[in-house]
């Protein structure tokens, strides 16, 4: 059973209803995807590349010049991706960034089994930033002048993120923070959030 089989079948089950039941004018309204009459999907572009949601199959698939591929995807891309489609708001990004403690509820909701997921970018990134700018490049990220190097990454059209390194030194451990447009949780509850903290710094490990 692939991915998406398995994640139609249980945990995101209602979202998939939700989504099917949905207009899709009024869908793309909100989050600036495109609707695709003939495969009666929403096309949507999610960090550098684009996807094609299927509500009545309940699958997404990785799109490729005209062809559309289903690969498997970790558990929160799919979540992330129907709560955004579900729930985003019109409205655009003002790339005011702030951090977690910022957030409504972020200093007590982001610990323990609930950090941002940025541990293992420090212990691979912390002593070579040259590494963390090839691979935020590889992902389409825009170099921000913050910390030791700094990108900001268009998640969704609505949804920028910024990730800071501060390389290591020797009075200094090295560092990662993440940073939200100060419009996210107009979009994203703090799990939503945290799923795309995951997502992003899988993918950005994943293109070292």
């Amino acid at each position: 059973m692939s991915n998406n089989e398995k994640d139609s079948r249980t945990t995101h089950a209602l979202y998939w209803e939700r989504l099917a039941k949905a207009d899709p004018g009024e869908v793309c309204a909100r989050t600036e995807a495109v609707y695709n009459p003939e495969r009666k999907g929403f096309v949507l572009p999610i960090l550098n590349q684009k996807y094609m949601v299927v509500p009545g199959e309940k699958k997404i698939f990785c799109m490729r010049g005209d062809s559309c591929e289903e690969e498997k995807y970790r558990d929160f891309f799919f979540l992330m991706t129907l709560l955004y489609l579900l729930d985003a708001k019109k409205g655009e990004p003002t790339r005011n960034w702030i951090s977690e403690k910022e957030l409504k509820g972020g200093t007590t909701f982001f610990r323990g089994p609930h950090a941002l997921r940025v541990e293992e970018l420090r212990e691979a990134f912390g002593k070579d930033p040259d590494a963390f700018a090839k691979a935020g490049r590889r992902l389409g990220g825009v170099e921000l002048l913050f910390g030791d190097k700094a990108f900001a990454f268009t998640v969704f059209a609505k949804v920028p993120v910024a990730y800071i390194l501060w390389k290591e030194d020797t009075e200094f451990p090295s560092q990662v923070t993440v940073m939200f447009d100060d419009t996210i949780q107009k979009h994203f509850s703090l799990d939503g959030i945290w799923c795309i903290v995951a997502e992003v710094s899988q993918r950005i490990l994943e293109a070292h």
